[in-house]
């Protein structure tokens, strides 16, 4: 977080992290290093010790009547992860039981459940 703006990150080291900068963003932390990914999102290099905050969010939702961790969310559709092969079978999601498995759903059909922040030591 920066100046009240949460920024992802998209790896992170020891010291430093790398961060993806959202569309038209004017006030960043100083950094010193940029670039762009393969995907064409802007990243800035950024010490950890210049963060406002650092922390994870985790987030559970509930889909067809099971709960999935919530991954990316773009435009609207969302990411979700869950464990269990035998739900993984009855809704088609794909994957396997060591890595998890993973679909892509609309958001308006998933139903918040909880919320978690959780500070991450710089």
């Amino acid at each position: 977080m920066h100046e009240g703006v949460t920024l992802a990150v998209a790896s992170a080291g020891s010291d430093e992290v790398l961060l993806v900068v959202p569309d038209g963003a004017t006030a960043l932390p100083t950094h010193h290093g940029e670039g762009t990914t393969r995907a064409g999102a802007r990243w800035i290099r950024v010490r950890k010790a210049l963060l406002e905050r650092y922390y994870s969010v985790h987030v559970v939702v509930r889909w067809q009547g099971e709960e999935f961790g919530l991954g990316r969310v773009v435009g609207d559709e969302a990411e979700i992860l869950g464990g269990s092969p035998a739900v993984a079978r009855r809704l088609g999601l794909e994957g396997d039981q060591h890595n998890g498995f993973c679909g892509t759903v609309p958001v308006a059909e998933l139903t918040v459940v909880d919320v978690r922040e959780r500070e991450i030591d710089a």
